[in-house]
């Protein structure tokens, strides 16, 4: 395979390099025994892969192959004993001899791999990261030889597969079990061989496994958890102790999956580091041999007393250390010698009995190949053909490395940017009929099974090899996740043509020469293949899967999604000048028809600076055309320009993501920004005046994008009419707050505007969300603001996005408030002992735990529960979490949360609650980590009697992650009331209003919609089995009155109170400047007429600083229901003198008695009334009204 330039040096076939020579002469009185020992690492199941061997003075094209490994193994050993006939042979592997396996190998589950290497005659090995790819426990079964599970999902081709177990010791000494300490899986730390030559004399080689500690870093948390990993030179240190002291072993040998690296004649990396850590913690120790690995690079070298070897990977070379082990000390007589040896067909015939493994197991998986993975859209192919000579950048290219760049951010890595060298894409991605794609077509693409690596690279390393591009018309590579410009190198330097101009990050954002960025390359690059040796200095991080198997589960992912795309050229651009006008730039679009391209921008001045490295211009010289916007950012760091300056720019345009949620780059709009190269202070200039919004434009009220963007029209859509101003100076004069500042944010309205607000200065959301709302971003979080206020005067700044909306950015201190006196409400429902009351109420991550719900919160809650809603018969209590609130150890009860409210409640003068829920499992209910938020009761056993209560959803699916609906049996005055409390999935996921998905989609609203029908079908099932049954439905139902969701719940049974609440005091929750409902209470038809509902708004609409506790308001009812004969047994909790009538003829006095006593009516003593006489036992009892006090 092609991979590297061209070596000016004269290779001359098998050449290899040797460090020291051999034994010295032995002396008479020593008996000593001549070792061989033959090592591989990273061998990655490759059996049949070939390619590129490295070595210092050059490479060899061609190497590699398990049958060719076999045979030279089998010439090595052959060559030792032919000079040394009393020679003693063994053969080791340093770990990831699977892991990242080409097909053959890979979708065999390795076991072809494990067969070749007992057919190769290893004895021992370690284990390496790619181990863990799927788990230890799948690892050592492939090393038992033992048959998957019946019910595994493995292919039928592995079921039936003739595995054999592997003959290899498996030694690993700093791997330990968290749960016990000992090693897992009956694994040794060390093995110790007995080699005895043909004349007697016996010696014992100890050898002992290590596996780098950064597996964390490089594995699947799930594949590690339970390990812990030990200090790979402690670790060392104390087993070659044992060796020597216990077994009496001197001759020792590591084989350390860990990095080395070539430095003269001795190393460098971590084997280095481990080395010399060992002497000094034992500076006796006698490691005479470390065979490393993980990089895939080649050693050969001498660290102190110690030989380090690695024969690159893939079983591309062969590291043999020789050496003689004295009988009588049992140990090297000196440090072994070394050599690295190619695998390359020169001189050798494949093993046969090692190709009749790898032929029977492409056989094996050949249908496989022929299975269509997913599908292209495109005709015939996707080409690998540069667009020309100079940029060189292809279709395949670009796909090939945006699937590299995703699959590594699947597998966990953060990773930045992708690169592969052009040459490793061997073929044409061709196409079947509707663009079909077989796993061959994608092998055939890449068919050199190279391993990928994750990098970290800095800026200037990534300018480096991007530069080295240029210095040979040959190689050169394809990216994705960056794109960059290139001019020609004004040195005029025939070696060097070109030079990186400028580089930036897919979102816009410049590359910084001092940055640090993830990168993906594969193990030709990382070892500088095509004379790239900008990477062989940087930092390895880890590796995913080979190159093949990226690409074709990057096609089998995306394909399920529908027909890939092929991405756009433009990556790389050559510099190319043009002078542009800011509306030019900014065009009639939401995307600059100027993207990546070079420009030059004249006469604009600065109207705002946001940091030190962003800042706002504006064209002093507008083109006149309001639908196109003539200001724009600017990023240039450490820029030290000022509001005023008026400024010459080059740069290039590009289109970046603002501040945003970690998945910005997929629901976001992006903001026009021109990445400056050169910024010239020309002079000074006036700040043209702003455009104020309400006076000289209107942000449209109709639509938010109502086309899709399929047409530009900033007098109908909000977002058309946002970009059409981005980047230039907006005002608002006397700006009418609509809500509480959060996040140095406002949401207002201008002050000219006519829009209806309600009662506490709020716009009610309505379906169309209300677009024509502005958001203000002050920069200032202690901003003290809530609804009703207002912004004194004029407050002006550009036009921005961030966190998936438009926003006006104000210089800081710019906003003065005037308070419009908007005060905290109290219920007007009273008490009355023969209604019931019931409230709901959100209290937002409510705990026992003081350091995250603080006493003055437990305090306003409980508070407002005695004095704002009259203390509740029943409350339902939404987001009350475990006891020790977000500390995630496992526990979910809540008690001792209820506890502290109730006992505040208490504290207040309100009545002794007791509480209800049904305790979740742990993390399964949704909200923080560990805080096991629930729905719960409080009830007043004075009023009510609570029978029982369950979870609705409990072992459903549906309910993953979400609060299980609680369902309470109460008993009021003998009418049985089921109350359902409820706090339904939230709109997490939905796609933000003001995103680049138009319309927006609520995918959380089906969720919400199939919870309601499992509740709803809950109440009719209850109130068939019990028609006298009463049904309130309390809760956060996360949706709108007129959603689906609250229909469904409404259904035959049921009335939403909120429909019947005046319009203008309809909302709960305040959000994006929209006052709206999510908390709900539904009661039975028969219930509603007489039902007195309210909304308390004590929360929503102001900040903590006004007294707010939750971001929620409580909603309350007053039911009054009609009077029931009691049941037997059955006490009634109000009124006990009503009682007794009831058991003394309803209180009727006998007519004897009634016309001797005096009527209703008649007054007594001044201000008192009779107003009835009734009989209760043998008492007369006199009602008296005192006419006083009704006053």
């Amino acid at each position: 395979m092609k991979m590297k330039k061209l070596t000016k040096h004269l290779l001359v076939a098998g050449v290899v390099l040797s460090f020291g020579c051999f034994a010295p002469k032995i002396l008479a009185e020593q008996t000593t025994v001549p070792v061989q020992v033959l090592g591989v690492n990273d061998f990655h199941g490759a059996l049949s892969t070939t390619g590129s061997y490295y070595y210092p003075g050059g490479k060899i094209s061609g190497a590699g192959g398990a049958a060719l490994l076999s045979s030279k193994l089998n010439q090595m050993q052959a060559n030792f004993v032919a000079n040394h006939p009393t020679g003693q042979t063994l053969r080791v592997s340093a770990g990831d001899m699977v892991g990242a396996s080409p097909a053959n190998s890979g979708l065999l589950q390795d076991e072809p791999t494990i067969k070749a290497f007992n057919a190769m005659n290893f004895t021992v090995g370690t284990i390496g990261n790619h181990e863990f790819d799927e788990g230890l426990a799948e690892f050592n079964r492939i090393l038992l030889g033992q048959a998957p599970s019946a019910d595994s999902n493995f292919l039928d081709i592995v079921k039936s597969y003739p595995r054999e177990a592997s003959k290899m010791d498996l030694v690993i000494a700093n791997l330990v079990n968290k749960s016990d300490g000992k090693i897992p899986f009956g694994w040794h730390p060390y093995t110790v061989k007995t080699l005895t030559d043909a004349n007697g004399n016996s010696v014992k080689v100890g050898f002992i496994g290590v596996v780098t500690t950064e597996i964390p870093d490089l594995v699947l948390r799930k594949n590690w958890q339970d390990y812990q990993f030990l200090d790979e030179a402690e670790t060392i240190a104390k087993y070659e102790k044992e060796l020597r002291e216990n077994q009496k072993v001197n001759a020792i040998v590591v084989l350390a999956h860990v990095p080395s690296v070539q430095s003269g004649e001795t190393t460098t990396g971590a084997v280095a580091d481990m080395l010399a850590k060992l002497a000094t913690i034992d500076p006796n120790h006698t490691v005479d041999v470390v065979f490393a690995g993980h990089n895939h690079v080649y050693t050969n070298g001498v660290n102190g007393k110690t030989r380090v070897m690695q024969s690159t990977s893939q079983g591309k070379g062969v590291a043999e250390i020789t050496g003689e082990i004295d009988v009588a000390t049992q140990d090297f007589v000196k440090v072994p010698d070394g050599q690295v040896v190619p695998v390359t067909k020169e001189n050798l015939t494949p093993d046969e009995k090692v190709a009749v493994i790898v032929a029977d197991a492409d056989n094996r998986i050949a249908d496989e190949r022929n299975k269509v993975i997913g599908a292209v859209d495109a005709d015939t192919m996707v080409t690998r053909e540069v667009n020309d000579n100079v940029q060189r950048e292809s279709p395949l290219g670009n796909l090939i490395t945006d699937g590299q760049r995703a699959m590594a951010k699947e597998a966990g890595y953060d990773v930045d940017f992708a690169m592969t060298n052009n040459g490793g894409i061997r073929a044409d991605l061709l196409l079947g009929k509707d663009g079909m794609v077989t796993w061959g077509a994608a092998q055939a693409v890449q068919p050199f099974g190279n391993i990928l690596q994750v990098v970290e690279m800095t800026g200037a390393q990534i300018k480096e090899v991007l530069e080295q591009q240029y210095d040979d018309e040959k190689y050169f590579l394809q990216i994705s996740g960056l794109s960059y410009t290139f001019t020609e190198n004004p040195t005029g330097d025939a070696n060097q043509k070109y030079v990186v101009e400028s580089m930036t990050k897919e979102d816009g954002n410049p590359i910084t020469p001092e940055g640090k960025y993830k990168v993906v390359i594969n193990d030709f690059l990382f070892g500088g293949g095509d004379g790239f040796k900008g990477f062989t200095n940087t930092k390895l991080l880890g590796a995913i899967d080979p190159d093949t198997e990226t690409f074709v589960n990057y096609i089998q992912k995306s394909s399920a999604k529908g027909k890939m795309a092929v991405p756009a050229l433009g990556r790389k651009l050559l510099y190319q000048e043009r002078v542009a006008k800011v509306g030019e730039i900014q065009g009639h679009d939401h995307l600059s028809a100027f993207t990546h391209q070079n420009v030059t921008v004249k006469d604009v001045v600065v109207t705002a600076v946001e940091n030190s490295s962003r800042f706002y211009v504006q064209d002093l010289h507008p083109d006149g055309d309001i639908t196109t916007s003539d200001g724009m950012s600017v990023y240039f760091k450490n820029h030290n320009v000022k509001v005023g300056d008026q400024l010459e720019l080059k740069g290039t345009v590009a289109e970046v993501f603002g501040a945003g949620y970690a998945e910005k780059e997929q629901t976001d709009l992006t903001i026009t920004q021109l990445q400056a190269t050169q910024v010239m202070k020309v002079g000074t200039a006036q700040v043209p005046a702003p455009v104020i919004l309400g006076v000289d434009r209107k942000v449209p009220s109709q639509h938010i994008e109502n086309d899709g963007f399929v047409n530009f029209d900033p007098n109908d859509d909000a977002l058309d009419f946002w970009e059409s101003l981005e980047g230039m100076l907006v005002a608002v004069n006397n700006a009418k707050i609509l809500g509480p500042q959060k996040n140095g944010e406002l949401f207002v309205l201008p002050g000219e505007s006519t829009d209806t607000l309600n009662h506490s200065g709020g716009l009610l959301l309505d379906e169309d969300f209300n677009p024509q709302i502005i958001a203000l971003s002050t920069g200032d979080r202690k901003l003290r603001a809530k609804a009703k206020d207002t912004i004194e005067g004029q407050v002006a700044g550009p036009v921005t996005y961030s966190y998936s909306m438009y926003k006006v950015y104000l210089p800081k201190n710019s906003v003065k408030i005037k308070d419009g006196k908007l005060a905290r409400e109290k219920t007007t429902i009273k008490a009355s002992k023969d209604k019931l009351t019931i409230a709901s109420y959100n209290i937002e991550n409510f705990s026992a735990n003081k350091e995250s719900t603080s006493d003055e919160k437990v305090q306003r809650i409980a508070q407002s529960f005695v004095n704002d809603l009259n203390a509740p018969d029943i409350i339902t209590l939404l987001e009350m979490q475990d006891n020790n609130g977000p500390i995630d150890d496992g526990n979910t009860d809540a008690t001792q949360s209820a506890k502290r409210l109730i006992e505040a409640i208490e504290k207040a003068g309100g009545p002794s609650y007791q509480y209800v829920d049904v305790a979740p499992e742990n993390n399964q209910d949704g909200g923080a980590p560990g805080a096991n938020i629930r729905v719960g009761f409080l009830y007043n056993p004075k009023r009510v009697d609570y029978n029982k209560s369950e979870a609705i959803g409990k072992g459903n699916e549906l309910f993953k992650d979400t609060r299980k609906s609680l369902a309470g049996y109460f008993t009021f005055k003998d009418q049985k009331l089921l109350l359902i409390g409820n706090h339904l999935n939230s709109k997490r996921g939905d796609q933000p209003l003001y995103g680049s998905h138009q319309p927006a989609s609520f995918a959380s609203a089906m969720k919400r919609e199939q919870l309601a029908q499992t509740i709803a079908t809950y109440v009719d099932k209850a109130v068939k089995s019990d028609p006298s049954l009463k049904v309130v439905m309390t809760g956060d139902f996360n949706d709108f009155e007129f959603s689906k969701t609250l229909t469904i719940l409404e259904g035959n049974q049921l009335v939403n109170l909120v429909k019947t609440h005046p319009a203008e005091d309809r909302y709960s929750y305040f959000y994006l400047g929209n006052s709206e409902t999510l908390d709900h209470i539904l009661v039975s038809k028969d219930l509603a007429k007489n039902a007195v509902f309210d909304m308390i708004h004590i929360n929503a609409m102001f900040m903590q600083e006004d007294g707010r506790a939750s971001d929620h308001d409580p909603v309350m009812v007053q039911l009054t229901f009609k009077k029931q004969k009691p049941g037997a047994g059955e006490k009634d909790k109000g009124d006990s003198t009503d009682n007794q009538d009831k058991k003394n003829n309803n209180g009727k006095l006998p007519k004897k008695l009634k016309k001797d006593l005096p009527a209703a009516g008649t007054k007594i003593m001044g201000s008192l009334v009779i107003i009835g006489v009734v009989l209760i036992g043998a008492a007369i009892i006199i009602r008296i009204y005192n006419t006083k006090k009704a006053k």
